[in-house]
């Protein structure tokens, strides 16, 4: 005879069963909605960090034994992301060219004020003139002079302000390299991790976010594009198309130290400015405008090399046209000044402007500005016992030297607007006039356009930036309301499930009592 289980038993195992089955749903339940309190609680606590994007939790259903919670998982817009970046590198090129080119604007003075370079050669002009009602004044003669002098000094202060900012440039350069191999360094570290936490099925979203705000730092040095890689890994693709190595150890990028001298310039033949480098590849041409270090090569190489030549050659022709007519008014310490009209920009044309000076004879004999300094072709100098009104040198200064043409019938050669630089590879944003003094004011104007220009673009980038950061942040970041929101829901979750274990203790406990 075979025996049976009582009623009672096998009604009391298969209730152990729904029970047993319930309290693992329970708390599996339990344990998902905890890890998603967390995760709603870091989230809010990481409201105003940068760089931050919210996590979640999600929940994954499992087969009789109730719900599995998933690694903390974020969810991005990597075309915004890219949008973002570029218009942070955009915004970091823009200032860079702001904060370099505003203060020399600042120090050139309006160019239609009489403190500009041409305001005050056209001082000089003025101080002719009225020497040439009173040539024998004494006065007058200081004023002509004290005039050229503030010319001269103008122009030297330019130089030198000009120069400094090069040199500032080339620092920076310098500076941003090293910040550069720095940030690839440290992605490189969390690249590592990412992969690790990725083989290992571990979250890994707090580094991603780490490391994409490494990499956007880089973006706004460099045009730099991140490409998603096997394992979460990512490969850093430059604008040309060379990869960035990730090795937590090296510093892949270099750039020597340099005097960045008016004569000085980057590239063959003879250029004595620093390319930059990757591992041992010069990258300099492959960087474009957008990113710091694009931005400090093109004012660099460009744009402060250009405003000297400006200069170089206002100074220049001043003193060649002066010197033409008789008067050797400036000098550099040689003899007659470079003359433009014949090697254009280069020779001792580089520079001159730092140079110039009042010609120390003239300084000592301020009536030579009456009678001139040296002989030439169509004018001699009135001899010391000459007549105390001759106007002769003073009439082809104001007519010639300060006109359109060396003599009558005649025009100058175009002040050279191409060629320019010491790489003779620059050109002028503007057509030149004929007269110096014209000339200097389009130069001047030309100057304070473009760091007018790099001002307003400075604006724009900055609150283009600032919008799509706007944007990032609410598709990406924590909207502390919801997750607020979020946690009531989650703990009136936690309840229930609480509930339900209890009930179902009570119930297992019943049962245990039926059993025994």
């Amino acid at each position: 005879m075979v025996s049976r289980p009582a009623a009672g038993r096998r009604d009391a195992g298969a209730g152990a069963m729904s029970l047993d089955s319930a309290l693992l749903i329970a708390s599996s339940g339990l344990r998902l909605t905890s890890a998603q309190m967390a995760q709603a609680s870091q989230n809010v606590a990481n409201a105003g960090t940068a760089g931050y994007s919210a996590k979640h939790v999600l929940g994954e259903a499992v087969e009789e034994a109730g719900v599995r919670g998933l690694e903390p998982s974020r969810n991005v817009d990597e075309t915004l992301r890219a949008e973002a970046r570029n218009a942070h590198a955009d915004a970091a090129a823009a200032d860079l060219r702001a904060s370099v080119l505003s203060p020399l604007a600042q120090l050139q003075g309006d160019p239609s004020s009489g403190t500009s370079l041409g305001g005050l050669i056209g001082a000089l002009r003025d101080g002719f003139t009225a020497l040439q009602a009173s040539p024998a004044e004494g006065g007058a003669q200081a004023t002509a002079l004290n005039a050229a002098a503030a010319v001269a000094g103008q122009l030297n202060d330019l130089t030198s302000a000009v120069t400094r900012a090069r040199q500032g440039v080339q620092d920076g350069l310098q500076s941003d390299v090293d910040q550069a191999n720095g940030l690839l360094r440290t992605i490189a570290q969390l690249d590592a991790g990412v992969r690790a936490a990725s083989a290992a099925g571990r979250s890994n979203a707090d580094a991603l976010d780490r490391r994409d705000a490494a990499i956007a730092g880089l973006a706004e040095l460099m045009d730099v594009r991140p490409i998603a890689a096997e394992g979460g890994g990512v490969t850093l693709i430059l604008r040309g198309g060379a990869v960035l190595p990730l090795d937590a150890e090296a510093s892949p990028l270099s750039i020597g130290s340099a005097n960045a001298s008016p004569g000085a310039y980057y590239g063959p033949p003879g250029g004595t400015l620093p390319g930059i480098m990757l591992n041992r590849v010069d990258i300099t041409a492959s960087l474009g405008s957008n990113g710091r270090l694009g931005a400090a090569v093109e004012l660099r190489d460009e744009t402060l090399p250009l405003m000297q030549s400006e200069l170089d050659l206002t100074a220049a022709t001043l003193a060649q046209r002066m010197d033409q007519q008789g008067l050797r008014l400036f000098t550099d310490g040689g003899d007659a000044p470079p003359d433009p009209t014949v090697s254009g920009y280069g020779g001792a044309v580089i520079g001159y402007a730092g140079r110039i000076a009042v010609n120390p004879e003239v300084e000592a004999s301020p009536r030579l500005l009456r009678d001139g300094t040296q002989a030439t072709a169509s004018f001699t100098p009135n001899p010391a016992t000459g007549p105390s009104g001759f106007t002769t040198l003073l009439d082809n200064v104001l007519q010639y030297g300060f006109g359109t043409g060396p003599a009558a019938g005649t025009s100058y050669a175009a002040i050279p607007t191409s060629g320019l630089g010491p790489n003779t590879k620059l050109n002028s944003r503007f057509s030149a006039p004929t007269g110096i003094v014209d000339y200097a004011m389009a130069a001047t104007a030309s100057q304070s356009q473009a760091a007018t220009a790099a001002e307003a673009q400075r604006d724009h980038t900055a609150a283009a930036s600032a919008q799509l950061d706007a944007l990032v942040q609410k598709r990406e970041g924590v909207n502390v309301d919801q997750e607020m929101a979020s946690l009531v829901q989650l703990q009136n979750a936690y309840a229930a499930n609480a509930r339900v274990m209890s009930v179902v203790q009570s119930m297992w406990d019943a049962l245990i009592g039926m059993v025994h």
